[in-house]
C-alpha cells in the first residue's frame, strides 16, 4: 500500500514567521514534566498515607503534602510570573505567545496550569460527597458535588476543543489568543544562577525528541529496505 505524503501542519497566518509551533513531542514532554512536578509529591504522600494507615501522626507523608503545595505554588505562580514559562515548558523548550509575539496575560498561564489540578479536585469532591446526597441535610454535599462535576467537565471540554483544533489550542488558548511555540532564547533572555539551570533542562527534552526522530528514521529505512527486497523478489 502506498503511504500518503505527510500534510504540512496548519499555521496561523497572523503568527510571526520567527515562531515555530511546538511539535507533538514538545507538548508530550511539557505535559509529562508538569504532571511529575505538580503531582509527584502529592501522589507519594497519598501512598505513604495509605501504607501507614494515617495513624502515625505527623509522618513523612505530611511533609510530602507540604512539599507538594510549595512546588505547585512555584510551578503555577512564581516561575511563570518571572519567566512566562513553567518547568514543563523549560524542559520542552516551549512557551505561549500571542500572534504579535507578546506574552499572554498571566491569567492564561494560571488557568492552563490548574485545569488538570482542578479536575483532580473535582473527582475527589464527587467521590467523597456523592454518598451523602441521600441524607436529609445534603445541601453542602450537593453544592460540592456539582462543583466537582463542573471541574471535571471543564477538563473534558478543554480536551475536546484541543483535539479538534488544527493548532492544538485549548479552551483558554482560544480565549486569550495564545499559541504554544518552540522557544529560542534571545541574547537578552540569558538567565544566570539557578534559572540558568532551568534553561539547561531543555537539553533533556532535546535528547528525548532526538531519540524519537531516530526511531522514526530507522523505521522508514527498514520499511524502505523491505519494499526494495519485495520488489527485487518479484522481478
Amino acid at each position: 500500500k502506498k503511504k500518503k505524503s505527510a500534510q504540512p501542519k496548519a499555521r496561523p497566518k497572523e503568527l510571526s514567521s520567527e515562531f515555530e509551533l511546538a511539535s507533538d513531542m514538545n507538548r508530550r514532554i511539557n505535559w509529562l514534566i508538569n504532571f511529575i512536578v505538580n503531582f509527584g509529591f502529592l501522589i507519594a504522600g497519598i501512598v505513604m498515607n495509605i501504607l501507614t494507615g494515617g495513624s502515625s501522626g505527623i509522618g513523612i507523608y505530611t511533609y510530602l503534602f507540604g512539599a507538594a503545595i510549595i512546588v505547585l505554588f512555584l510551578n503555577i505562580f512564581i516561575i511563570p510570573m518571572k519567566f512566562s514559562r513553567n518547568l514543563g515548558q523549560f524542559t520542552s523548550k516551549t512557551k505561549y505567545v500571542r500572534a504579535d509575539g507578546t506574552n499572554p496575560i498571566f491569567v492564561h498561564g494560571i488557568l492552563v496550569n490548574t485545569i488538570g489540578i482542578f479536575s483532580l479536585v473535582g473527582f475527589i469532591l464527587v467521590v467523597t460527597q456523592v454518598s451523602q446526597l441521600g441524607e436529609e441535610d445534603n445541601t453542602n454535599a450537593m453544592i460540592l458535588t456539582i462543583t466537582g462535576v463542573v471541574f471535571i467537565l471543564l477538563w473534558f471540554i478543554n480536551r475536546y476543543i484541543r483535539n479538534g483544533s488544527e493548532l492544538n489550542q485549548g479552551m483558554f488558548d482560544l480565549m486569550f489568543g495564545a499559541y504554544e511555540v518552540k522557544y529560542v532564547p534571545a541574547e537578552t533572555d540569558k538567565a544566570t544562577g539557578i534559572f540558568a539551570r532551568l534553561e539547561n533542562m531543555g537539553s533533556f527534552g532535546d535528547k528525548l525528541i532526538q531519540r524519537q526522530e531516530d526511531k522514526k528514521q530507522k523505521k522508514l529505512e527498514k520499511a524502505s529496505e523491505e519494499n526494495s527486497e519485495e520488489t527485487s523478489e518479484k522481478e
